[in-house]
């Protein structure tokens, strides 16, 4: 079984852009309530001193009425930037700011069966690597020094979401710097176990391709993505450039374990190339508590280094 992977199941009426949970506390007939707990240790030989701690708790509410078309979903994440200590230019240790923030909150008017819209605070489309802990098959993301590639992450605006069993379209639509952000998905899911997914993002800052596909076949899960950024200079320093980055994922399930094998790689800025190897294993100890470890070898141009992490994840 994909234990990581399905430890967060889609709430209703969140369709494509929406929240996703466990099997989540029931409080009233239309309140539930979700979240995980995710700590992690990760220590790499660049000489920085990185410690563990609590990367990120997130508490969850979604309000569903059984006979009502409306719903809405509420996130709280307490979040430490993944480091507790870090060494900045000067060799001085500098603590990381910690975050409080709300993550997914919308209000959804689900139309039909098939077709819903939302506003509020909305997750993005882009990506196979999903933005909480708990969706993904592995400790890292799959950029250079655990970055994320894609452009963008949660932010206001208004959605539509159309789905059946084959086919899935999305729009949405925020506004960025006086001018509108816009993200369009296009997915197919017609072939049992195959996902293939088609996102472009338009924004004043950036411009974004990001396709993926995966497939399950007996315990195995196999993946590709690439992703391709232009950034206008508004989120680089000024400094027009352009990203291109590709992953393929294999993860294999036996029982309770896991094993996954990523290979990530591509051109960041100024042409620097940069190709990333990871192993994880993984364990679930229960229905709830999930833990892996996971080491990563990188190349960065001409230097290369090596990360290894431990993480934890509860989840509810």
């Amino acid at each position: 079984m994909k234990i990581k992977n399905e430890l967060m199941a889609s709430l209703a009426g969140a369709a494509l852009f929406g929240a996703a949970a466990n099997a989540e506390i029931i409080i009233t007939d239309d309140l539930s309530a979700y979240g995980y707990i995710d700590a992690y240790y990760e220590d790499t030989d660049t000489g920085d001193n990185l410690e563990g701690g609590l990367a990120e708790f997130e508490l969850g509410f979604a309000f569903a009425p059984a006979e009502s078309k409306w719903s809405a979903v509420a996130e709280l994440s307490f979040r430490d930037g993944r480091t507790t200590e870090a060494t900045d230019s000067d060799g001085d240790t500098v603590d990381v700011p910690d975050d409080l923030d709300f993550e997914t909150v919308t209000i959804t008017y689900a139309a039909t069966d098939e077709l819903s819209f939302t506003v509020g605070n909305i997750l993005s489309y882009q990506g196979f690597e999903t933005y909480d802990a708990t969706g993904l098959f592995q400790y890292s993301y799959q950029g250079a020094a655990n970055s994320v590639v894609y452009s963008a992450g949660y932010a206001y605006g208004a959605s539509a979401d159309y789905a059946t069993d084959d086919y899935a379209l999305g729009l949405w639509v925020g506004e960025a710097d006086d001018s509108a952000s816009v993200e369009f998905l296009a997915a197919y899911t017609g072939i049992e176990d195959l996902t293939v997914k088609f996102i472009y993002a338009d924004d004043p800052g950036y411009e974004t391709i990001n396709i993926w596909a995966s497939y399950d076949i007996a315990a195995f899960t196999f993946a590709v993505e690439y992703t391709s950024n232009d950034w206008d200079g508004t989120f680089t320093a000024g400094e027009e450039r352009a990203e291109d980055t590709y992953m393929a994922l294999a993860y294999y399930s036996f029982g309770n374990a896991g094993l996954t094998l990523r290979y990530s790689g591509g051109d960041l800025e100024n042409n620097i190339e940069y190709e990333k190897f990871t192993v994880s294993p993984s364990y679930a100890f229960s229905d709830n508590v999930f833990g892996l470890l996971e080491l990563s070898y990188e190349e960065v141009e001409d230097e290369d280094f090596t990360t290894l992490a431990a993480e934890l994840i509860y989840s509810f």
